[in-house]
């Protein structure tokens, strides 16, 4: 698997409430239809403990190969998540394509906000 993290910044007119009530009840159902996708995780940042970077939240999204990542990324559907930031999100994000090396697996969590929602 690869993964396509990032970091999101909230626009200014909006609480930190608002940015992810935003995100996770109109944005991320829209992100969700990107082909391939096969996870997406929404991080909020509570507090920094070490470094320079400040974010309001990362974002993760998981794809079975780079190229289902790209193919993803040139669909109708990705375009009009990336067309829906702008209405919650500053645009100055910045992303990376990773590799995970898990030592310490995550316990599993439940099926996930928007398949609890039916969306």
């Amino acid at each position: 698997m690869i993964k396509a993290i990032g970091t999101a910044y909230k626009r200014d007119d909006f609480t930190t409430e608002e940015f992810f009530r935003y995100w996770i009840d109109v944005h991320a159902p829209i992100s969700a239809r990107a082909p391939g996708l096969r996870g997406y995780v929404v991080s909020e940042v509570v507090r920094r403990l070490q470094g320079d970077l400040h974010t309001e939240a990362f974002v993760e999204q998981w794809f079975d190969s780079e190229d289902d990542l790209e193919q993803a990324s040139r669909s109708r559907e990705v375009e009009a998540a990336w067309a829906d930031v702008p209405n919650y999100a500053l645009t100055t994000g910045t992303f990376w394509v990773v590799k995970e090396h898990i030592l310490i697996p995550p316990p599993a969590r439940g099926p996930g906000i928007l398949r609890e929602q039916g969306k």
